[in-house]
């Protein structure tokens, strides 16, 4: 188990204490997230109903899918958590050549690397490029694009980043956001960006509804996270 930095270990106490967890529940949630670079945290804590999955922006699973009070309280302190991870860097002593997290529904990544702080992985069966840089996670369908690395000399990740596949060198702005790692076929598709991008929207709604029925999310998370979606259309 990794070590918290001094300065972490008192964060924790206060954590815990603003919270209503132990301090041993903090520190493995703190573990989890910074695991995650800021943007996500698989964890496994009995305080935290068992094993469970956080992402910033309102998706979280947890071993009691009903026990909404506890989503609630695990919810506020991932995002406290992950606010002191980008205020003040990592959260446990690590050698600097550590890799992020991934979304584990991907698989394993057909092509990885990192510059300037920017991570980003290629899951080559799912056609997928997630790039994480200062706890933001952002997912995009490449396509027929084989991604084998990151171009040099390049922007942050807001601007013009550019990556390297079969075709040459591809711009990020020319690839689809998605919300949903997984949604859409595996094989290359031939539709427009633009009806791509629509069709991935309608599959994360279709995914979202199936949480809800399961008792994983409340109708309220459903309807808002429904509203954000189909604003993007």
């Amino acid at each position: 188990m990794s070590p918290l930095t001094a300065h972490t270990e008192q964060i924790a106490e206060e954590l815990a204490q603003r919270h209503g967890f132990s301090s041993d529940a903090v520190g493995h949630m703190m573990r989890a997230v910074d695991a995650g670079w800021g943007g996500m945290a698989a964890f496994d804590h009995p305080e935290f109903g068992g094993p469970g999955q956080w992402m910033q922006g309102g998706m979280i699973m947890l071993g009691e899918p009903l026990n909404h009070s506890l989503r609630a309280r695990v919810d506020a302190l991932c995002n406290e958590i992950a606010g002191v991870y980008e205020a003040e860097g990592p959260l446990i002593e690590r050698g600097p050549n550590s890799a992020p997290a991934w979304p584990e529904s991907l698989g394993t990544p057909s092509a990885t690397g990192s510059q300037g702080g920017l991570h980003y992985a290629w899951f080559a069966e799912r056609r997928r490029l997630v790039l994480i840089q200062h706890g933001r996670m952002r997912i995009f369908d490449t396509g027929d694009h084989r991604v084998s690395g990151i171009a040099q000399q390049q922007d942050d990740v807001h601007g013009n980043v550019r990556f390297i596949s079969q075709h040459g060198t591809i711009d990020l702005a020319s690839l689809t956001p998605v919300d949903d790692p997984v949604a859409g076929p595996d094989a290359p598709s031939t539709e427009t960006p633009s009806a791509r991008a629509d069709n991935d929207i309608f599959a994360a709604i279709e995914r979202l509804g199936e949480l809800r029925d399961r008792g994983l999310i409340t109708g309220e998370e459903f309807s808002a996270k429904k509203t954000e979606l189909l604003s993007r259309l």
